[in-house]
C-alpha cells in the first residue's frame, strides 16, 4: 500500500501524539528489535511427506488460533490441513503471558472470554493431557477510587446480565481474604477485585500440547511450508499455493498473526493492524511467595505457573514504528493515549524492514514468509529489570527468586484492540481469525466462530465487533 500525503500527515501526527503524551514514555526505545527465533521451550514435529493434492480446508498458520480452528473443524467432520512458514508455535504462541480472564473486559469481548474460561477448564480432560491450565483466581487492586467505583459498576452489571445459569465469579474482597491472597506484601492493601474463576496457561506448554492433540486426531500440519497466496476460478477459491506446491480447496482460514496483514495485502484486501511487543520474564518460585495471579498499582504483575515458577511482566507495550504507522497510525490514537495502555515507541530495524519488504509478489516467487521463518523481538531489558526490582520490594520473598528466562512476544493489534474474525467479501470461502492480544483465552471460542462463518452456520456470539469491515 503506498503512503499517501494524507496518510503521512495523519500517521506522523499519531507518532507525535504517542511520543509527546504525558502518560507515555516520551522517548524512542531500541528494545524490540526484530530477530530470527525459534519455538520457546517446546517443539512439535510437523507432518512428514508430500502435501496432499486436496483438503476440505487449508489453514494458514500453526499458532494457537490455527491449531484450535483445525481441531474445531475436524470435530465437525472436515479434514483440515495446516501450512506453516516456520515451526509450530514458533512465534507469539510460545511467548504469551497466559492469563485466562474476563476482568473488566469490554462488552465486545467479554462473552468470548467468559466462555473461553469454561472451555479451558475442560480442556485437559478433552485432550487427555496436561495443557498447564489451572483455575487459580486473580487479584487486582484498583488504581484509585474512580477505578474502584468503575470496577464495582462493572461487576454489578455483569452479575445481572449473566444470572445463575451462567455464573459470574468476580467480586470485591478485603480484610483477611485479601491479606491471604497477598501474603507477605509490604504495602497495606485494603481492597481489591477478585476473579475467582480466572485461569492460567503456560507459554512453555499449552500450544504444543494442543498441537500434539491435533496431530493425534489426524490433522496434518506442514511446517517450513509458507503459503504464498490463493488462486481463484470464476471468482471462487480453487487452490492455496505454497512454496512446496498447491493444495486444491474451496475454503481457507488465515490465522497468521502478525503476518496475516501482509498475506491478505497480496490478495488485495486491507487488514489494518500494527505490531506490538510485550516483554516478560520467568523466575523461580521461592518459599513464602504469594500464589495465584496478581496485578497491583506500581506496575506489579505476576502469575504462578503450573510447575511453581512465576511469569512476570511490566505491563508496557513496545510499539515499533513501521511503514503502516504512517498510513493509518492515526486510527490508534484513542488506544495509545489510554492510561491503562502504557506504550514505548520504538525506532529500530522494523521500520527499515517494512519499508524494504515486498508488498506484492507472484505465486511462483519467493515471499517474505520464506525469508522470515520464526521471528521474535528482543525483550525490553530496562523495563524487565525495573519491574523485577519493584516486585521484590513489594514482596521480599521474591528476593530469593532466580531469573530463568526473558523474552518478548509479538502481537498484531487492530485499532480497537478487538480480534478480527470475519468472512472476507472479496474472497468467498476465506475467513480471517487474527489480530488478537488474547489468543489463548479466546482461541476455543474464536475457533468455533471461525468454523461457523466458514460453514455458513450461526456463531454463538454477535460477530459484528470482530468484522473486518468495521473499520
Amino acid at each position: 500500500m503506498p503512503i499517501t500525503r494524507r496518510g503521512l500527515l495523519l500517521g506522523g501526527a499519531a507518532v507525535a501524539v504517542a511520543g509527546g503524551a504525558g502518560i507515555l514514555t516520551p522517548m524512542l526505545r531500541r528494545e524490540g528489535r526484530w530477530v530470527p527465533g525459534s519455538p520457546r521451550n517446546g517443539y512439535v514435529e510437523g507432518t512428514e511427506g508430500k502435501l496432499p493434492k486436496q483438503a476440505d480446508v487449508v489453514i494458514v498458520g500453526a499458532g494457537i488460533l490455527g491449531i484450535m480452528t483445525a481441531i474445531e473443524l475436524a470435530e465437525r467432520g472436515l479434514s483440515p490441513v495446516i501450512v506453516e512458514k516456520g515451526n509450530i508455535a514458533g512465534e507469539q504462541s510460545s511467548r504469551f503471558y497466559g492469563q485466562v480472564m474476563t476482568y473488566k473486559n469490554p462488552d465486545e469481548i467479554f462473552m468470548m472470554h467468559h466462555i473461553g474460561k469454561q472451555r479451558w477448564r475442560k480442556m485437559n480432560e478433552k485432550v487427555g493431557a496436561d495443557t498447564s491450565y489451572r483455575t487459580q483466581g486473580r487479584v487486582e487492586v484498583p488504581l484509585d477510587e474512580e477505578d474502584l467505583e468503575n470496577t464495582r459498576k462493572w461487576i454489578n452489571t455483569k452479575s445481572a446480565e449473566l444470572g445463575s445459569d451462567n455464573p459470574f465469579n468476580t467480586r470485591i474482597i478485603h480484610g483477611n481474604e485479601l491479606e491471604q491472597r497477598l501474603r507477605g506484601a509490604s504495602s497495606n492493601w485494603t481492597i481489591a477485585g477478585f476473579e475467582e474463576d480466572s485461569g492460567s496457561l503456560d507459554a512453555e506448554v499449552a500450544a504444543f500440547v494442543m498441537a500434539e492433540y491435533a496431530k493425534k486426531i489426524g490433522i496434518r500440519i506442514y511446517t517450513q511450508c509458507a503459503a504464498r497466496g490463493v488462486e481463484t476460478q470464476a471468482g471462487n477459491i480453487s487452490d492455496v499455493v505454497t512454496e512446496k506446491g498447491a493444495i486444491r480447496t474451496s475454503q481457507v482460514v488465515v490465522a497468521g498473526g502478525y503476518w496475516s496483514r501482509l498475506f491478505m495485502q497480496n490478495l488485495g484486501v486491507d487488514v489494518p493492524t500494527l505490531p506490538a511487543y510485550q516483554s516478560q520474564q520467568l523466575i523461580s518460585g521461592p518459599p513464602g511467595a504469594p500464589g495465584g495471579n496478581v496485578a497491583l498499582p506500581g506496575n506489579i504483575f505476576f502469575r504462578e505457573q503450573a510447575d511453581g515458577t512465576y511469569a512476570t511482566s511490566p505491563r508496557v507495550i513496545v510499539v515499533p514504528l513501521v511503514k503502516e504507522s504512517f498510513i493509518y497510525g492515526y486510527k490508534y490514537i484513542p488506544l495509545i493515549t489510554d492510561p491503562d495502555f502504557p506504550v514505548h515507541i520504538a525506532l529500530n530495524n522494523r521500520l527499515f524492514t517494512t519499508l524494504m519488504q515486498p508488498q506484492s509478489w507472484k505465486l511462483d516467487e519467493v515471499t517474505p514468509f520464506e525469508e522470515h521463518r520464526d521471528m521474535t523481538a528482543l525483550p525490553d531489558l530496562p523495563a524487565l529489570e525495573e519491574s523485577l526490582e519493584t516486585l521484590k520490594a513489594e514482596f521480599p520473598a521474591f528476593e530469593k527468586a532466580e531469573l530463568i528466562d526473558r523474552w518478548s512476544g509479538a502481537m498484531s493489534i487492530a485499532p480497537d484492540e478487538h480480534p478480527i474474525i470475519s468472512n472476507v467479501k472479496e474472497l468467498p470461502g476465506l475467513v480471517l481469525n487474527t489480530a488478537t492480544s488474547w489468543g489463548m483465552t479466546e482461541s476455543p471460542v474464536s475457533a468455533e466462530i471461525t468454523a461457523d462463518l466458514l460453514l455458513g452456520e450461526t456463531p454463538p456470539l454477535d460477530v459484528t465487533p470482530f468484522d473486518l469491515y468495521r473499520f
